[in-house]
């Protein structure tokens, strides 16, 4: 390994699209760190270092350092997106407080590494989450994460960044003081949204997709139906056909339960949820990335992924940014 390269770990891991995207920039991740098992048994399966599972509230750095780096590397980048699902670690008062969740085990590991910088990702909402007490829940993170590091919050598409897919994420880059670097924000690979990557270029063909994706006669006129009610009681209705010319919405960890988010729809009516290796496209996985699991897990890990070749250009931004350090 050149000086020059950076060390990478990665927590909140799950099956490994931000250390995919991270890897082909350049970064060389030596960990990564999950409490979902069937993830970092996928995670295990693509790369040559290890992930290890484990409930971060219950392994703090110094012991994971002891257990698992002891050959005491160096920590440059630390990546990954504190569960946005709650912001909750159970028995503390108040759910929406980032000082009672994950994002602190994620600020300990900053503390205890000072790695050059970061990349934080989560979900669009987080910006207008509040907590009981009415203070914002950014306001607090970014309290705790500029003390040391120099930050910017941005809000990116993936679909600006070749990926097939209209994913928003918020993107905090950190940049250590003493590097005296302010962050930027990525520049747009794809400026045009007329240029963006549509998702029939990851289609599989009509004559391979199994029977079993198509929607029943009985499921169809059921949508049908529903969107009816909908549209009298001037709400939204929650079937999503894709257009074909454009990037696929955003695939969310419960496709699994009816592939509503993103259906294809043909000429002839006939309607169809997205098969395990379009979803994974349209994630930007390799087709031979190895996914354990049921079809459930499967596909939850694929839609709380964060998207391989977007990872890839937020990994080759901060590259960039530390290049002469």
């Amino acid at each position: 390994m050149g000086e020059d390269q950076l060390n990478g770990l990665d927590l909140f891991c799950g099956c490994g699209g931000m250390s995919n995207g991270l890897e082909q920039a350049g970064i060389n991740i030596i960990g990564a760190i999950d409490i979902w098992d069937k993830a970092v048994e996928s995670y295990n399966m693509n790369y040559s270092h290890k992930a290890y599972c484990h409930d971060l509230t219950k392994l703090p750095p110094e012991e994971y350092n002891k257990l698992y780096n002891q050959s005491n590397k160096r920590i440059d980048i630390i990546v990954g997106g504190p569960p946005c699902q709650s912001f909750s670690i159970a028995g503390k008062r108040d759910k929406n407080d980032p000082r009672n969740s994950l994002f602190m085990e994620y600020v300990k590991y900053l503390d205890y590494y000072n790695p050059k910088g970061f990349i934080m990702e989560n979900v669009i909402g987080m910006l207008s989450k509040k907590t009981e007490a009415g203070e914002k829940v950014i306001d607090i993170i970014m309290s705790h994460l500029e003390k040391n590091y120099r930050c910017i919050i941005t809000k990116l598409y993936a679909s600006d960044y070749e990926v097939p897919q209209n994913r928003r994420r918020v993107i905090i880059f950190g940049i250590r003081k003493d590097l005296n670097i302010e962050p930027t924000e990525p520049e747009k690979i794809i400026k045009n949204k007329e240029d963006r990557i549509p998702v029939k270029t990851v289609l599989e063909s009509v004559d391979v997709v199994d029977s079993k994706y198509y929607l029943s006669d009985r499921a169809i006129e059921g949508i049908k139906k529903k969107k009816a009610r909908s549209k009298e009681r001037g709400v939204g209705f929650g079937a999503q056909f894709l257009d074909l010319n454009k990037p696929s919405y955003t695939i969310p960890a419960r496709y699994w339960k009816d592939g509503y988010d993103a259906l294809v729809k043909y000429s002839d009516n006939k309607i169809r949820r997205l098969t395990i290796t379009e979803l994974k496209r349209i994630q930007s996985f390799p087709d031979e990335y190895v996914l354990c699991g049921s079809k459930k897990d499967t596909i939850m890990q694929i839609g709380n992924a964060v998207a391989c070749r977007f990872a890839f250009y937020l990994g080759k931004h901060v590259k960039d940014m530390l290049v002469d350090t």
